[in-house]
């Protein structure tokens, strides 16, 4: 597993019923990766809240303490050893890119979305989103109902920058589990179906390096829609796409991202450039 595109994987958790799949998925990588696995618990945290009600504070520990026992319980069953870090503070996106940082990771795995929210509704959650905008390195978005990939992976590849790091991440996951792999290109139009076809075959090419089972597909029609529909048809249970840098507006702009990752009930890992 030395090749595989991630060694220092950071789950990001809070062990409630959203986080179950993050947490799955995030120990059977450690597992076939061959390596620790850190954890990092984020713990809302008001000191002038804390100072006048000291204890809510407590009990507030006394619940974290229990879950990560839990979560420590699981990990021996499941074979991963478990560096667990909790990190207080007025933000939980904050605490977990600055632990990203720290901790130098390469992949935080998270869940997709907490509680069900009109502005999170059909897409990724504020809070995961924004760790999504604010960290480094790349972000695997869990449903908590996904198991590892074991059907079909594809990849997302737009006329962007980061279309090679996407082909070649995608390559060597796809690779190393043996499976296939759809490298997907959507042209707006058939004006410019050309140009995104000879872009495709281009990533199809640098993923084959990794991978001998992948091959291009290339649809003409609204981005978001058409990689919803291929990802469904193939039975896809790895998406891998690009990262948009991207504001948070309530009922204004989401990112095609947000729209993917939102839409569907598979992991959906977003790759820096």
């Amino acid at each position: 597993m030395s090749d595989y595109p991630f060694s220092r994987i950071l789950l990001a958790t809070e062990h409630t019923e959203f986080d179950t799949g993050a947490e799955r998925l995030a120990f059977a990588m450690a597992q076939r990766c061959g390596v620790p696995l850190r954890v990092v618990f984020p713990l809302l945290s008001n000191p002038e809240y804390e100072a006048e009600m000291p204890e809510h504070a407590l009990r507030a520990e006394q619940d974290v303490a229990v879950k990560i026992d839990n979560l420590r319980q699981a990990a021996v069953i499941a074979g991963v050893s478990l560096d667990v870090k909790v990190r207080r503070g007025s933000e939980i996106h904050t605490e977990i890119v600055d632990d990203a940082r720290e901790f130098n990771a390469d992949l935080i795995v998270i869940r997709r979305r907490g509680k069900p929210s009109f502005f999170a509704r059909m897409m990724v959650g504020e809070m995961v989103s924004r760790v999504i905008r604010d960290t480094t390195c790349s972000v695997l978005l869990v449903p908590r109902k996904a198991e590892f990939w074991s059907n079909h992976v594809l990849a997302a590849v737009g006329d962007t920058p980061a279309a090679p790091h996407i082909a070649k991440t995608a390559g060597l996951i796809a690779g190393i589990c043996d499976l296939p792999l759809t490298l997907l290109s959507v042209a707006p139009d058939q004006a410019s179906l050309s140009k995104i076809q000879s872009f495709n075959t281009l990533n199809v090419s640098l993923a084959s390096s990794a991978s001998n089972k992948a091959r291009g597909s290339v649809r003409v029609g609204h981005a978001v829609e058409q990689t919803v529909a291929a990802v469904k048809e193939s039975g896809a249970d790895l998406v891998v796409i690009g990262r948009q840098r991207y504001h948070l507006i309530p009922f204004g702009h989401r990112s095609i991202m947000q729209e993917i990752a939102g839409k569907m009930e598979v992991s959906t890992l977003v790759v820096t450039n």
